[in-house]
């Protein structure tokens, strides 16, 4: 048998905080460029949350999604 192997969730979370500081890093660049307002770390968390909230709840029920979309094997009903 193959043990579970952690290395692959310490990979997933040291990803997942090199994205957020360089989104942050990224932001407050652009941010002083464009006069916008600067953004704190906690706004990029909230922001790279909600964005995979999204995705998961879009890929939460792929059937029913691509039934809405028109994604599936349709008969043409004009030859």
């Amino acid at each position: 048998m193959h043990k579970p192997n952690d290395k692959h969730y310490l990979h997933a979370v040291a990803l997942f905080i090199l994205a957020t500081i360089a989104g942050l890093w990224s932001w407050n660049t652009l941010s002083e460029l464009f006069n916008l307002p600067a953004a704190q770390y906690q706004h990029v968390l909230a922001a790279v949350l909600l964005l995979l909230l999204l995705k998961w709840g879009r890929c939460a029920n792929r059937h029913a999604t691509c039934r809405v979309s028109g994604g599936g094997n349709h008969e043409n009903s004009n030859p």
